[in-house]
């Protein structure tokens, strides 16, 4: 990845994703640039593919991150939306590609394919671009559809692609979680947590999952929105979230809501408290 792709993504992730309608939390979008950024730098190629792409706000992030050689394919009803049975979102196309127009990503780099996940081939994507090095799920909410867009991504990935899952926990949507954990009991290759970000579970095959774990460890930012380290499914993963509760502290709620609505300001807020001295006690 040159400078000048490092100096988009980064811009793009920062100051420019507001503007495109859609749901992409900060944090998830800065462990999106650090696991892209790291896997570039490794020249751990793939390509980029996503379910569910609304108007293409985190798209466009996957787009800006792919070096000359590689591709991208999302997938998303748009306005076949008697397939959408949650009404869990409703993309529109002239929308989303004006958006990839505005930033810049090359339509021959692109494959929009218009059908309900359910109905495509893993062979029809990695026919297409290559397998990918990230493979990012925020499609359908019913537990069925989350199993079959699992293994779609499981059978895509490369050796060393990460798979996002979106609304994973996320109270108003649980067959996310019924979906992936009936999926994880009967996954066909070893892939396995290794983070928890704003509204994220990312997975990857167990053998690249501390590189992964290191790459989020050594972001400054992500450094600032860890909130714990949790035993999962066996494993020690990093969780980058903290949900606000009425049992909070007037303090310690205003500060969560600046980490969830305003996290550029929590950032800064966290950089001056960490950098102020420390009084000892008499």
């Amino acid at each position: 990845m040159g400078d000048e792709t490092k100096t988009a993504l980064a811009r793009y992730i920062a100051h420019e994703s507001g503007s495109v309608q859609g749901w992409f939390a900060r944090v998830d979008a800065e462990i999106y640039r650090a696991i892209l950024l790291g896997q570039s730098e490794q020249n751990l190629s793939g390509s980029a593919i996503e379910i569910g792409i609304h108007h293409g706000r985190s798209f466009v992030a996957l787009c800006l991150a792919l070096r000359s050689d590689e591709k991208a394919y999302c997938i998303d009803i748009f306005d076949d939306q008697n397939l959408n049975k949650d009404s869990s979102g409703k993309g529109d196309r002239s929308i989303f590609e004006s958006n990839l127009a505005r930033f810049g990503i090359d339509r021959e780099k692109v494959v929009i394919d218009p059908r309900s996940s359910q109905h495509v081939k893993p062979a029809e994507i990695v026919d297409a671009v290559g397998p990918a090095r990230l493979f990012s799920i925020d499609g359908g909410h019913w537990e069925d559809v989350v199993r079959s867009d699992l293994r779609l991504a499981e059978s895509s990935l490369a050796r060393h692609g990460v798979i996002a899952l979106d609304d994973f926990l996320r109270s108003e949507w649980p067959n996310v979680s019924a979906g992936y954990f009936a999926w994880y009991a009967a996954r066909a290759t070893p892939l396995v947590p290794f983070a928890i970000g704003a509204n994220k579970l990312y997975l990857c095959q167990e053998q690249w999952a501390s590189f992964y774990r290191g790459l989020l460890a050594k972001d400054p930012f992500l450094g600032l929105f860890l909130a714990r380290h949790v035993d999962f499914q066996g494993f020690t993963i990093p969780v980058y979230q903290q949900y606000i509760s009425p049992e909070m502290q007037f303090r310690a709620r205003l500060f969560a809501y600046f980490r969830v609505f305003n996290p550029e300001l929590y950032a800064r807020i966290k950089r001056i408290v960490r950098s102020m001295p420390r009084t000892k006690p008499d």
